[in-house]
């Protein structure tokens, strides 16, 4: 099984950043690991992962050289203003 995780990437308006880099990173030594995806022209990214997770385990969001978290993984939706 899998979870889906939504990541929003705004600038400091509010407006939609296309094409930015998202990597979460999952914490945890069993089954963690990280993946990525691009924005896009909506600044979303839609990202899925190959495990399923229990909904407290901790996830960074990385995007440009900006690090935030963590959040729990179960929020499943996330905003980063860059």
């Amino acid at each position: 099984m899998s979870m889906e995780l939504d990541v929003y990437v705004v600038d400091s308006d509010g407006d939609p950043i296309a094409n930015a880099r998202v990597t979460i990173f999952i914490t945890g030594i069993l089954k963690g690991g990280d993946v990525s995806e691009y924005t896009d022209d909506d600044g979303h990214a839609h990202i899925e992962t190959t495990n399923d997770y229990e909904d407290s385990r901790e996830v960074y969001i990385h995007v440009r050289d900006d690090v935030f978290g963590p959040y729990a993984i179960g929020q499943g939706s996330f905003t980063v203003e860059v």
